[in-house]
């Protein structure tokens, strides 16, 4: 709960301080006394935007700071322990001070906040707030016409219930988005692998269907050769075979000179010499003959093969088509073959995956199906529970003729869920069910955010705040009384500020804090007074009749103890 409320230099209060009590508080003033200044103060130790034109004119720099009490146990204080801020604590409760810095316009620097006297972004406050207090100004009605902040609103009331079902939602849901986007991508790229896999399989089916060996070309270009010259080969092997062992062309053979070498060196008788060198000359012999005898069987076997050369010229072609048709040769034609085998088994089967993956969003599908029907039947059985309770509500806010309905009806899958909720109402007997913003007045409308915030209310932590910014806004006479007790009611066991201009909601406040507008030397300011006895009856009078007479002061204390005897 706020312990205490102290401002420097905003809008026209130079300095004020608010000390609200534990159950109803009241604030009150004349128009343009500063009440909306109040309001603005919270909001900016709550995380809310900074406007240095509301500083004070001729001050530098305004200053808000607020002092709250938590349970030992809040989860705020972890937070707070997390960015190396400070609190007290005494007994069972935790003090935790938050300020806010704001200099005005056209002064150096930005605005500051301070969390248990650690300077820490705005976010952290706007996060905490949530934990402290619940604003609702006439903003908060307007958006209460929406359809997203009603949704909001019964999923608060539903509580951990919807909270469970609203998490698988989530969780289905965003399965649900991936699997999607898988097989959108799947199918955005298999275009793209559809014509990669053609290209790979036409060049393997080009290479498979030569099957071209390495080195082929070479060893082809060679025989084509030795085939294209087969009678000058002829030619060359027989004349040397001629030239060594003799034909009918060649008059002196070279194995004849041989023998004849040797037969000379036979005759002669002059020792070893002779006889070793026609040893040799024998083994010469030998040798020219073998020579002789292969040049001729080489010459046997050089003969013309017409059929052999055209098969050699044809694979030639099949291998010039497929260097031609792949701009490669045939050792590269048969690795890029290899690579394309490898590639084409890596993609895979594109057919067996995309069935997979449509499984797969098949699948999601019906667990996300499941998940939003049982969303749904959380937020319906919640609608049931919380237009029953704000019917009772609207009862006691001088309303009881109203019926108040809460649609939950298929929608679009949303993050939120797949359903549209609506509040109805018909706001008289007879009258139909419309939606809340075309039934409800304006003043009908603050009566119903006040009952839908008690039901909300049920279930929040005794420790939280609710300030209502001019919320009996449009209301007045018997409702004015009933609003008045309603927030009595609300703030038998939880903190409430109300900003109000009907002295039949201040009577109720267990504590009135009056924002007074003075003029003085300095020129005008703002401080905010608690008012009590006299004062308050005085305060009550001018509220009731503009004037403290007599008169409207009997009016104020017989509305001051109707309220007592109320509450």
């Amino acid at each position: 709960m706020i312990e205490s409320l102290h401002i420097e230099n905003l809008g026209v209060i130079a300095e004020a301080t608010l000390d609200p009590g534990a159950g109803l508080t009241a604030l009150t003033g004349e128009t343009g006394a500063g009440k909306t200044m109040a309001i603005t103060s919270l909001e900016l130790i709550l995380g809310g935007k900074a406007d240095p034109s509301k500083v004070r004119a001729g001050a530098s720099m305004a200053r808000v700071e607020g002092v709250f009490t938590v349970a030992r146990d809040s989860p705020l204080l972890p937070t707070i322990d997390g960015v190396g801020g400070a609190y007290d604590l005494e007994d069972d409760r935790a003090v935790i001070v938050v300020s806010r810095h704001i200099p005005a316009k056209g002064r150096k620097g930005r605005s500051a906040a301070f969390l248990g006297g650690r300077r820490v972004p705005t976010s952290v406050l706007r996060d905490i707030a949530r934990h402290l207090v619940s604003l609702h100004g006439q903003s908060d009605q307007i958006r209460l016409a929406t359809g997203s902040q009603q949704r909001r609103a019964l999923d608060a009331f539903a509580g951990a219930p919807v909270a469970r079902a609203l998490e698988a939602w989530r969780s289905a849901y965003g399965a649900y988005g991936e699997a999607v986007t898988a097989l959108e991508k799947f199918d955005e790229t298999s275009r793209d692998q559809a014509r990669q896999r053609l290209a790979l399989q036409a060049l393997v089916g080009k290479v498979d269907a030569v099957e071209p060996l390495p080195g082929e070309d070479d060893s082809l270009r060679e025989e084509a050769h030795r085939l294209e010259n087969v009678e000058s080969r002829f030619l060359a092997l027989s004349q040397a075979a001629a030239h060594l062992a003799g034909s009918d062309a060649v008059e002196t053979a070279a194995i004849d000179g041989l023998a004849e070498a040797v037969r000379a060196l036979e005759g002669l008788d002059d020792g070893r010499d002779a006889a070793e060198l026609a040893s040799r000359l024998r083994g010469l012999e030998a040798e020219v003959n073998d020579i002789a005898a292969t040049l001729a069987d080489m010459a046997g076997r050089a003969e013309a093969d017409p059929e052999r050369l055209s098969d050699v010229y044809a694979r030639r072609q099949a291998l010039a088509e497929l260097r031609r048709d792949l701009g490669m040769g045939a050792d590269e034609a048969i690795r890029a073959a290899d690579e394309a085998r490898a590639t084409l088994e890596r993609l895979g089967d594109p057919q067996g995956t995309r069935e997979r993956l449509r499984e797969a969003v098949d699948r999601a599908e019906r667990e996300m199906e499941a998940a939003g029907g049982a969303l749904h039947e959380s937020r319906a059985e919640a609608a049931r529970a919380l237009g029953r309770r704000v019917e009772e509500e609207l009862a006691e806010l001088a309303l009881s003729g109203a019926r108040f309905d809460i649609s939950v009806e298929p929608a679009p899958p949303a993050p939120h869920g797949r359903d549209a909720v609506a509040f109805l109402l018909a706001s008289h007997k007879g009258a139909p069910l419309l939606p809340l913003g075309e039934a409800a007045s304006g003043g009908e409308l603050s009566r119903i955010m006040l009952a839908l915030e008690v039901c909300l209310a049920e279930g929040s932590r005794e420790e939280h705040t609710f300030l209502f910014d001019e919320v009996d806004a449009g209301v007045g006479g018997r409702a004015a009384l009933a609003v008045g007790k309603r927030l009595a009611s609300l703030a038998a066991d939880r903190q409430v500020i109300v900003v109000t201009h009907l002295p039949q909601v201040a009577a109720y406040a267990g504590t009135q804090a009056v924002v007074r507008r003075q003029e003085g030397e300095q020129g005008a300011s703002t401080d905010v007074v608690v008012v009590d006895g006299e004062a308050r009856l005085a305060e009550l009078a001018r509220m009731l009749s503009g004037n403290d007479s007599e008169t409207a002061r009997a009016h104020a204390s017989e509305l001051l103890r109707l309220a007592i005897v109320a509450r």
